[in-house]
């Protein structure tokens, strides 16, 4: 008689293995679809939606840097040193995504040589570091949905409005169609 619940709860044990195992599966699975290629088509697109995007917060100067003022905490100026998209990758889509009408979605990181911050005490440039600002966000999501490209604008970016100088998108508005504009380059 105590055999049944011992192998009731070996085979419980067996099964709770095996649904586990099913879940790192199904996650492996999202992982290889993340080293997937983007397609050339693709990434043009992404590129440009990308460009649309950063414009709306960011200027991009002619000398390769980059501007914009973070409004988190008051009005603080940024500069970058050149601001790039360093990669592009893509991103699994679960079957709630497909009900939604999402059937693509990829992850456009972003990366710098270099960045600094106005320091208002001092009324000076403080020192450059040689990574991104931590409040701009480290990139953004698009998706494929409805037969458009959706950018996902995260809360971070929302803080961030064009700074001083002469964007270079201003100067050539035909830059926005060819990707990403004159002054901002995709990182190797």
């Amino acid at each position: 008689m105590r055999f049944i619940p011992l192998l009731l709860i070996t085979l419980a044990t067996a099964s709770a293995q095996t649904d586990v195992g099913k879940l790192l599966e199904e996650g492996m699975r999202g992982a290889v679809a993340g080293l997937a290629p983007v397609p050339e088509a693709d990434k043009s697109e992404i590129l440009k939606i990308t460009a649309e995007v950063l414009a709306k917060h960011m200027t991009f100067r002619s000398d390769g840097t980059e501007s914009a003022f973070c409004t988190v905490s008051g009005r603080q100026q940024i500069e970058w040193k050149k601001f790039v998209v360093s990669h592009i990758q893509t991103q699994p889509v679960t079957e709630a995504d497909r009900l939604n009408g999402v059937s693509k979605r990829y992850l456009v990181s972003f990366s710098c040589d270099a960045h600094r911050s106005w320091d208002s005490k001092k009324n000076a440039w403080g020192q450059w570091y040689p990574i991104g600002c931590v409040l701009f966000p480290p990139g953004i999501s698009i998706e494929w949905k409805g037969g458009k490209w959706i950018p996902s604008e995260s809360d971070q970016i929302k803080h961030f409005i064009p700074g001083p100088g002469q964007s270079v998108i201003a100067a050539k508005p035909e830059a926005k169609s060819q990707g990403l504009p004159p002054g901002m380059t995709r990182g190797k």
